[in-house]
């Protein structure tokens, strides 16, 4: 998927309605077990609901390409491709903060 769609992309997500679990597109659910859907007092990792979905990809792929350093983050956004990853991203950035 091109960049230039991902704005479009999300907003036919958020004007569907709310998304929920059973919306989520394949490979999200990697994402939760590590980045909470709620606020978690004093943790180090992200949430993700709520962030824009440009910035979720960019940091995928920047973990995918090595540029941003992880012991995890890096091997799991290799199992993505781009059109996965911008999937994820837009069904992330349309989940209430």
């Amino acid at each position: 998927m091109h960049r230039a769609l991902l704005p479009g992309l999300a907003s036919m997500i958020l004007l569907a309605g709310p998304a929920t679990a059973a919306d989520a597109p394949p490979g999200a659910s990697s994402c939760t077990g590590c980045h909470a859907p709620k606020k978690v007092a004093d943790s180090v990792i992200p949430r993700l609901a709520g962030r824009k979905a440009e910035d979720i990809v960019t940091f995928m792929r920047d973990y995918r390409s090595g540029a941003w350093p992880s012991s995890l983050m890096g091997r799991i956004a290799k199992g993505f491709d781009d059109q996965q990853t911008e999937a994820i991203a837009a069904w992330f950035a349309a989940q209430p903060e």
